[in-house]
């Protein structure tokens, strides 16, 4: 099965343009599963990035107080 991707007509699968737009059929697909969000990888990165943040602001403090 295709269908349009701009007018959302669905056509056989002979068809090559859309009657309507002539725009390129596409062919229809399989629903895609959602992606599982990795809640672990995703925390990790959180505080990986949070650290580092805190490492530049220590890193900034520490020049400034020599810096004076």
């Amino acid at each position: 099965m295709k269908y349009c991707p701009v007018c959302k007509t669905d056509y056989s699968d002979k068809a090559e343009f859309c009657k309507k737009c002539e725009a390129l059929l596409l062919a229809k697909t399989a629903e895609k599963e959602p992606a599982k969000t990795d809640f672990k990888r995703l925390f990790r990165l959180c505080l990986y990035t949070g650290a580092f943040i805190v490492f530049i602001m220590l890193l900034y403090y520490l020049i400034v107080l020599i810096i004076k």
